[in-house]
């Protein structure tokens, strides 16, 4: 019995020290920080299921539901070499993509609105640079892999921070054909902006 009082208590001032039993576990399990190692171990074979539902259909073009979307398309809140920022990681028929960017629910691509890390009105307004917004790749790692080469897309910000509260999919544009308006873009939707895919 003093046995099991010892444990409890030690039990208690663990929780105590991480700010009470509400948020201790689980608010440890919602901020992991994957490692590109780890995140290449979780990836799965690509699906061959065919079936598509679509999602997030009301103001702007639908994007595929979680579920359908491509296993060689992977997203995680947190990585490690992104130096805890956002990643979108990509493989297979995805690794020659133009962009890759992250949106939210006004669909917009640029934020925030008065841009990041330093960006003048030009930069951020007339050049659009990657810098200027959190939803944009910063830099990416390629990754040489017995399973299959990956691209890692860093992105501005973590996912659990509240500048990517919004964040509901991933925009993929597969190819740049200057001077039109009908580039290949692939609309995938996201769990969640703090919630891992695939």
């Amino acid at each position: 019995m003093k046995r099991a009082l010892r444990a409890l208590a030690v039990v208690t001032l663990v929780a105590t020290i991480v700010g009470g039993p509400s948020n201790s576990m689980a608010q440890i399990a919602e901020r992991r920080v994957w490692t590109v190692k780890e995140i290449l171990e979780e990836r799965q074979p690509a699906s061959s299921d065919t079936k598509e539902k679509w999602c997030q259909g009301q103001l702007f073009k639908p994007c595929l539901c979680p579920k359908y979307v491509s296993k060689l398309v992977q997203y995680r809140p947190s990585v490690s070499e992104c130096g805890g920022k956002a990643a979108i990681i990509l493989s297979g028929k995805y690794l020659n993509v133009f962009s890759v960017v992250v949106r939210d629910l006004l669909n917009r691509d640029r934020w925030p609105a008065q841009g990041v890390n330093g960006c003048s009105a030009f930069e951020r307004d007339t050049l659009g640079l990657n810098k200027c917004s959190v939803f944009k790749v910063q830099k990416v790692i390629g990754v040489e892999d017995p399973a299959g080469d990956a691209e890692v897309h860093c992105l501005g910000a973590s996912g659990y921070s509240t500048l990517f509260k919004k964040v509901t999919r991933i925009t993929a544009k597969l190819a740049d054909h200057p001077n039109a308006t009908t580039d290949p873009l692939e609309r995938l939707c996201l769990v969640g902006p703090n919630q891992p895919l695939n």
